[in-house]
């Protein structure tokens, strides 16, 4: 397991109007036999504080995995639609989601993870970008 510093970079477009988010935090990188698992802990500032984060990257694949006081499951695969629920505190919600864009670069000590898709849930549609990119703890501070 590898610690990393992680900086991710967020787009919400709905109805025409952008909302931007911007963080950095500590997380967990591990090496699996296909890919990579990344995780990290939410905090306040994301609004999920309590929850955990794990990435499963593969070559042609994300997986989305929140699990805590909200629960979330996500898969970006190009052209596929993933359909599914999400748990809030206020009752469950159905979602669509549809990738317009995945792309990764990984490496053992950095990488980049770069994802723009079209979301629904309920009546709400909105385009997001998320782009989180990490290097090894250790090269930080060398």
């Amino acid at each position: 397991m590898e610690r990393i510093l992680l900086t991710i970079k967020g787009t919400q477009r709905d109805n025409g109007r952008d909302e931007h988010m911007e963080f950095m935090t500590e997380g967990r990188l591990i090496k699996t036999a296909d890919g990579y698992l990344l995780e990290y802990d939410e905090s306040e500032l994301t609004g999920e504080e309590g929850c955990i984060t794990r990435l499963i990257l593969k070559d042609d694949s994300v997986t989305l995995l929140r699990t805590g006081t909200s629960e979330v499951h996500m898969i970006f695969a190009p052209h596929s639609v993933y359909e599914s629920s999400i748990e809030t505190p206020e009752g469950v919600l159905r979602m669509s989601l549809f990738p317009l864009r995945v792309e990764s670069e990984l490496q053992e000590s950095s990488g980049h993870l770069s994802l723009e898709y079209e979301l629904s849930i309920g009546s709400l549609s909105t385009v997001n970008k998320l782009d989180l990119s990490f290097k090894s703890v250790e090269s930080c501070i060398n």
